[in-house]
């Protein structure tokens, strides 16, 4: 008898193993996506004072607002090319995220010491211009008289310009300091101006891909580095939270690099554990530490913007069992918080104040789809 029961619970455990160690991921249905929506739309819609959410977050880091923003947009992108009744309220929303993030409150860290606070600094930061311009294209995506098309076609053609004129194929974050990553929100913007109006500048994305292959990679792996070699500084290596980011964007302009990408990063980065996958900031890596303001917290070397950012790339590269995996992991280490018709999530485990940021990187990850013009 104990034989039977005992084979009977083997049987039951592998039956649970295969079924969880062989998932597939679905979108989440519209109602839930649009109840998470709503969280953002309230912050997009709430003005910049003290006490709103994204003031808090910026005080914490002007960027994190900036994202905060930028990433609402493209998941709202995300949901109106899936669904095109919510297009209208998508515009909408994208509209009033660009008016924030054109005010001073948001671009301040971004300009070069000698621009005017009330004129946009097209020679400032790549990481501010970059998203700003995507945002741009998200909205005349959204919306074909867009009244940004006149910015969105100057800012392109600008940036353009810019990338001719650098040597390293790559344009600067912060004086002194370049990073892959932020290069390739502003390819993306690139790319998606040349969908949406048939302008040349997806020659140069291709361009810059051929270079990134010859310059800006890893030899041993493949990857691409964070930061490429310049005047300022030597080459860093390829990190998990920089890659998992970089591949969101080259996918937007080169499927087929970023597909390549994502393989190498999973090959190099992650572990599957069957009913999980968990990523490293670095290969071989076990730290146990505080990390740094892009990796987050490292346990045994694993991060959670790794982690997280390789289930946005799965979901896009539509590897979806790795997605579910993810998805998982995601789960494990995030809550639910309810308030009317609005979910958003907090963090399980760890105190990190930035539910605004967590919420519009999660909504993008999870509706990661095409845009199409």
């Amino acid at each position: 008898m104990k034989r039977r029961v005992a084979l009977l619970f083997m049987l039951v455990l592998g039956a649970l193993w295969v079924m969880f160690s062989s998932p597939t991921y679905h979108y989440p249905a519209q109602p839930e996506l649009r109840r998470k929506a709503n969280y953002l739309k309230r912050i997009i819609s709430t003005s910049l004072t003290d006490s709103s959410d994204l003031a808090k977050l910026s005080e914490l880091n002007p960027e994190w607002a900036l994202f905060s923003l930028s990433f609402a947009v493209y998941a709202f992108t995300n949901m109106a090319e899936q669904d095109s009744s919510f297009r209208r309220e998508a515009a909408q929303y994208t509209e009033l995220a660009i008016q924030k993030v054109l005010t001073n409150d948001i671009s301040a860290f971004s300009r070069t010491a000698s621009s005017p606070p009330s004129r946009l600094d097209t020679a400032s930061s790549v990481l501010y211009l970059g998203h700003l311009n995507l945002m741009f294209g998200c909205h005349r995506l959204l919306n074909p008289a867009s009244h940004y098309a006149g910015l969105h076609d100057t800012l392109s053609r600008i940036l353009h310009g810019r990338y001719l004129r650098s040597p390293s194929h790559c344009l600067e974050s912060y004086p002194g300091l370049t990073w892959i990553p932020d290069n390739t929100v502003a390819l993306a913007s690139l790319g998606l101006h040349s969908q949406l109006t048939g302008s040349p500048y997806r020659q140069y994305c291709t361009q810059w891909v051929a270079y990134a292959r010859q310059h800006l990679t890893d030899a041993s792996s493949g990857l691409l580095v964070s930061r490429p070699r310049t005047s300022q500084h030597d080459a860093e290596e390829p990190r998990g939270s920089m890659l998992g980011w970089s591949i969101y964007f080259l996918y937007r302009f080169n499927p087929a690099y970023a597909a390549e990408q994502y393989r190498l990063y999973k090959e190099h980065f992650s572990t599957n554990l069957g009913v999980v996958q968990l990523y490293k900031e670095r290969p071989g890596s076990f730290a146990i530490t505080p990390g740094d303001v892009d990796s987050g917290p490292l346990l045994l070397g694993y991060g959670i913007p790794a982690t997280a950012f390789a289930f946005g790339n799965a979901v896009a590269l539509r590897d979806w069992s790795n997605a579910e995996r993810l998805r998982r992991v995601i789960s494990i280490g995030s809550r639910e918080v309810k308030t009317g018709d609005e979910v958003r999530y907090g963090v399980r485990m760890v105190d990190l104040p930035v539910s605004p940021l967590a919420e519009a990187l999660l909504l993008h990850a999870e509706t990661m789809v095409s845009w199409r013009p």
